[in-house]
């Protein structure tokens, strides 16, 4: 793709619209820069248009995009070399990597090309059965002429057990320690899931209230913070 168009994870400058596939903080370089983020629209799913706010407070709001998982979107463009008007539709797909994560199917005049950002489509899971269907509908038949793909744990030696057991693993833990204090270890985003899951399991609270709401709304906040009461 011409340089000048659009970025996707990359927040210098210089490129019509922006697009952001989730929150982590390696895929956020350049939101946070002195006087917050002025360069253009920028993409995002409705979740991470939530936590952006909070995570960045000087971004200017105005110029969020929220588009949902299977959303689209149409985008017109000028090609910095040519001069040419370049249109380009753009489709949300659930990457399933942490909250709020995304992968853009772009379709146009540039081609099909598809951006996966972090994944994470477990055998099994009926949320990556949904979002591959969500992927096979919005190319209609078409075929992916460019794939930028996320291949950091793509080997066979790393197979990770699916989320659900490792959360009962973490349970089953904590239950055969209880005179011993669990650290959790949690970064910017990812662990919400587990957390409530601790919390509705063992009866106990979670302080991690405002991501909590902003990922799954006012009752399981509510409900993580009220569970030891």
């Amino acid at each position: 793709m011409e340089e000048g168009l659009v970025s996707v994870d990359k927040f210098s400058g210089g490129s019509q619209a922006y697009f952001l596939t989730h929150l982590h903080q390696d895929h956020t370089r350049g939101l946070g820069a002195v006087g917050g983020w002025r360069h253009g629209p920028l993409y995002c799913s409705p979740t991470t248009a939530r936590l952006l706010p909070i995570r960045f407070p000087g971004i200017d709001a105005s110029l969020l995009r929220p588009l949902a998982p299977g959303a689209s979107a149409s985008i017109y463009l000028f090609s910095p070399s040519s001069g040419q008007s370049l249109s380009l539709h753009v489709t949300a797909i659930p990457a399933l990597h942490c909250p709020g994560s995304l992968m853009y199917l772009f379709r146009g005049d540039l081609g099909c090309m598809l951006y996966t950002g972090d994944f994470r489509w477990e055998l099994g899971c009926d949320e990556a059965r949904r979002a591959k269907q969500d992927l096979l509908d919005a190319l209609d038949g078409d075929t992916i002429d460019v794939l930028y793909l996320d291949n950091t744990y793509c080997h066979p030696s790393l197979n990770f057990p699916p989320r659900p057991v490792v959360a009962e693993q973490v349970i089953d833990i904590i239950r055969s320690h209880p005179d011993h204090e669990v650290i959790i270890g949690v970064d910017t985003l990812g662990k919400e899931d587990l957390l409530l899951h601790i919390s509705r399991a063992l009866q106990t609270k979670s302080w991690r209230i405002l991501c909590i709401q902003c990922v799954h709304g006012q009752s399981a906040a509510s409900s993580a913070h009220r569970s030891a009461m």
